[in-house]
């Protein structure tokens, strides 16, 4: 059984704990708890919220351990990153029988603790399940940031995506204008739908005299209704 040490050097020097502290501390906790510890691994170039597993020290440190080892870290939040990154990464320490010691814990989070021969959930099961909670307030808070823009956007008059309709077009601030070539096409067809064509004989008229390939159905839904008004509720 191999025990190994993850030290992570924050980039920001307000939150750098020294390589020599952070041994120290990995070092203590070890014996603290009956074991050695081994090979330590430095993460230097990783940002904080880069997943452990994708961080170029941590995937290396990930696919050493074999069942039975254990990983020692100073602070829980050097490793497990977000909510959903840190569920995914104790699901897998789990399945392959691997310990992940928090000093700042002074705990094991990724698997159960044997007392009196009985399995308890411990904290591993706890922490996993406070990660499932916080995956879904991070996916709450997303779809409501979403749907806050959503508004905000269209508040502003912001065109929101899907299809333009014909006669407008999307100008640099994101806002549904009029397209001035496309309108007076538009004033052709209210003129020769007044003058009683078929929406078939329009739509031969547009491919014919402008090059626009519009079917009979396209003329019917342009003339129906207010275009204006179909853009202000877009």
């Amino acid at each position: 059984m191999k025990v190994f040490g993850y030290i992570y050097l924050a980039r920001d020097k307000e939150h750098l704990v020294p390589v020599e502290v952070q041994q120290a501390a990995l070092r203590d906790y070890a014996r603290s708890i009956g074991l050695t510890l081994g090979e330590i691994y430095v993460e230097e170039t990783a940002p904080l919220p880069q997943p452990f597993l994708e961080r170029p020290e941590g995937s290396t440190l990930q696919r050493r351990c074999e069942t039975g080892d254990t990983i020692l870290v100073m602070k829980t939040e050097w490793i497990l990153g977000s909510a959903a990154e840190g569920e995914r990464l104790l699901r897998l320490l789990g399945e392959n029988h691997v310990a992940l010691h928090c000093v700042d814990l002074g705990i094991n989070i990724s698997l159960p603790e044997k007392r009196r021969l009985a399995v308890s959930e411990g904290s591993a099961e706890l922490v996993k399940k406070l990660l499932a909670a916080l995956s879904v307030c991070e996916n709450s808070r997303h779809g409501q940031a979403i749907r806050t823009a959503k508004k905000h956007g269209k508040e502003q008059g912001k065109y929101l995506g899907g299809p333009v309709p014909f006669g407008w077009e999307v100008n640099g601030e994101g806002v549904l204008v009029e397209n001035e070539a496309q309108q007076h096409i538009i004033g052709e067809i209210e003129t020769m739908r007044r003058e009683r064509w078929s929406y078939r004989e329009i739509s031969a008229k547009l491919r014919d005299t402008f090059g626009i390939r519009l079917s009979h159905e396209g003329v019917r839904k342009i003339l129906a209704g207010n275009t204006k008004k179909q853009i202000k509720d877009v």
